[in-house]
């Protein structure tokens, strides 16, 4: 039991992985303040609330995992699918330009584009 609390992104990634996503969050938040600078934390906490429908806490969290790294393609393809599903195209451009900076033949960029172009 001592090593789930030693490894906190295990314990949370795991309670994601069962669905737990509000035993989750209650989780991450507890020690999120103690690992604010861990942008895994940061990015697990995003993508629950990715998974719940909530835009703003979705794209608050993603901003905090691309201030500790500013070159995460995953946080930044989530932001793009949030302003996607919001319809905010220049938004979706500019994390789509950022994206192709880094990774121009990445798979989630080209999807994303794709379903720009439906909007």
């Amino acid at each position: 039991m001592t090593g789930l609390f030693n490894n906190p992104r295990r314990h949370l990634r795991k309670l994601v992985k069962q669905k737990k996503y509000d035993e989750a969050l209650e989780y991450g938040h507890g020690i999120e303040k103690k690992l604010e600078h861990d942008p895994d934390i940061a990015f697990i906490i995003g993508t629950i609330y990715y998974i719940k429908g909530d835009s703003e806490k979705t794209i608050e969290y993603m901003n905090s995992v691309l201030e500790i790294g500013e070159f995460d393609l995953d946080a930044l393809a989530i932001k793009a699918s949030v302003y996607l599903n919001l319809k905010d195209k220049e938004k979706v451009i500019q994390c789509c330009n950022k994206i192709k900076e880094l990774d121009p033949k990445n798979k989630s960029l080209l999807e994303i584009e794709e379903e720009l172009k439906k909007i």
